[in-house]
């Protein structure tokens, strides 16, 4: 894959962290007990989770619901509380051998729990304590001891370190940078996997691949733990699994079993009853859960950009431009990106920071590495442009860009197209058709459109799940057969008298 070094910081799932010098560090893994080899010490796992969670925040954007947000983070407390007391209970009796300090310099540490304004079915931890899930996530959830378990798998990835324990393994391997700050993730990718790694080679992915699946399994058993000594009947997990099988069907994404580091769904659906019958945790609370995410955006939210009929419109920034035919779209807070099916060629646009468009293009000449061999002053649409055309040179080899940056509404908008010197002939055109598309928004059909929203309806009659959608709205990126995916159930199964179901408002 191939990047400009300039705009690497841009894309949205390279959250890197460089392996530090030396031996490593000896971490404590609090879900076995046992002393580890890992890159980082605890402090510095905290530090890098930090910085890292800034720019998780500014890419994904927090869910606006702050009921939402603080119902999560006090039920991830509850679940680390009753986590920790376990570990204390498993070291008292001689279970464990437990290192006194380092559990103590765990457990003294704020942790983090986040709700990120995304539609993917997600959950996944940062070394130091930050965890996060997605409304998309939550959506699919039916009751607390879902989510109770979900966020105990996150808490076991940290508290036994794998971050750590991953980045050193691949220091040993002399892979120089390592994927591994972004892990846990409930499907083993999600939209934190997506942008340009979805557009790169199976080579690509598997480098960034997530823990192992050992690492998997020791998070389910941990988070079943730490949510039945919560109380939760953790088992109700299983049907937020076999859902997480469906997902991947649907959308023809499941990895074989070989490839992938998460278990397969299938086989969780089957460990996760295994694993709760060994405690004695009860608690549900379906309507009590349905009731925090009921009004929750569904889907996609059409206000902060969406693809129809190969137009990209942004409906809070008033404006529009083209899509390249059949190119794949990844859409976030910081950037769009635009990446040719085979991964040959990539476009993003994102703001620029400077005032006017000389300016960006004027910074982008003085780059080190940047080559310019040509430059318009053009009007797009009625906005003053600039267009630069060059090479910019990489350690591996020189690659072709096209770079336009646009004035409109208070802001300058950069929009970069590139690809390998071999391409650029093929896909400049596409590159100059986007960039001289882009202009203002001013169909109301589209500057008003609306997110769909959750319901959550008590049906007053006995009928398959099916006859329950009529009359409701169209849902952007979910079928009938995912809406029933949403609530766990068959789209033809009969629905009893008096379930409450989340359909869209």
């Amino acid at each position: 894959m191939i990047f400009l070094s300039r705009w690497r910081q841009r894309l949205p799932f390279l959250v890197v962290f460089l392996v530090l010098s030396g031996c490593g560090a000896q971490n404590v893994n609090l879900v076995t007990g046992e002393s580890q080899r890992g890159a980082y010490s605890w402090t510095q796992q905290v530090q890098l989770g930090g910085q890292a969670d800034q720019q998780i925040v500014a890419q994904y954007g927090l869910t606006t619901n702050a009921g939402v947000a603080d119902y999560v983070d006090e039920l991830g407390n509850v679940v680390l509380s009753n986590a920790f007391d376990a570990i204390e209970r498993a070291a008292a009796s001689g279970e464990v051998q437990l290192d006194r300090a380092a559990f103590s310099e765990i457990r003294q540490t704020p942790f983090t729990f986040r709700v990120l304004d995304s539609p993917v079915v997600n959950a996944f931890a940062l070394p130091g304590g930050y965890v996060y899930v997605t409304r998309g996530l939550m959506a699919h959830l039916d009751n607390e001891a879902q989510l109770a378990m979900v966020l105990g798998h996150e808490i076991g990835h940290v508290v036994a370190q794998h971050s750590s324990r991953q980045a050193f393994k691949a220091q040993l391997g002399q892979l120089g940078v390592v994927g591994a700050a972004i892990g846990g993730a409930v499907l083993g990718g999600g939209d934190l996997a997506q942008g340009i790694l979805e557009y790169g080679s199976q080579g690509a992915q598997l480098l960034f691949l997530k823990y192992g699946r050992d690492a998997e399994r020791e998070a389910d058993e941990a988070g079943v733990a730490y949510s039945e000594f919560s109380g939760y009947d953790a088992a109700q997990a299983a049907d937020f699994f076999r859902s997480l099988g469906r997902i991947q069907e649907a959308g023809g994404g499941a990895l074989p079993s070989f490839l992938s580091t998460h278990p397969d769904p299938s086989e969780r659906e089957q460990t996760i009853p295994q694993l709760a019958s060994l405690y004695e945790g009860t608690m549900v609370n379906a309507s009590e859960y349905l009731a925090e995410i009921e009004g929750m955006v569904l889907g996609e939210n059409p206000r902060e950009g969406f693809v129809e009929n190969g137009v990209f419109y942004h409906p809070e920034l008033a404006f529009r431009f083209t899509v390249p035919n059949g190119w794949q779209v990844s859409n976030t807070r910081q950037a769009v990106l635009i990446g040719e099916p085979n991964g040959r060629a990539i476009l993003q646009l994102s703001l620029a920071s400077q005032s006017s468009a000389a300016q960006a293009a004027q910074e982008l000449r003085g780059q080190q590495g940047i080559s310019v061999t040509g430059q318009e002053n053009y009007s797009a649409n009625g906005n003053p442009a600039v267009l630069l055309e060059g090479q910019a040179a990489q350690q591996t080899g020189s690659i072709s860009f096209l770079a336009s940056y646009i004035e409109y509404g208070g802001n300058v908008y950069e929009i970069l197209g590139y690809t390998n010197q071999q391409g650029y002939q093929t896909y400049a055109p596409e590159f100059s058709r986007t960039m001289r598309s882009f202009q203002r928004l001013s169909d109301s059909q589209y500057l008003n459109r609306q997110p769909v929203r959750l319901d959550v309806v008590t049906v007053n009659r006995s009928a398959p799940f099916s006859s329950f959608l009529n009359g409701r709205a169209d849902v952007p990126g979910l079928t009938p057969e995912g809406l029933a995916i949403l609530n766990q159930v068959g789209l033809s199964e009969t629905i009893p008298s008096g379930t409450q179901l989340k359909l869209p408002r």
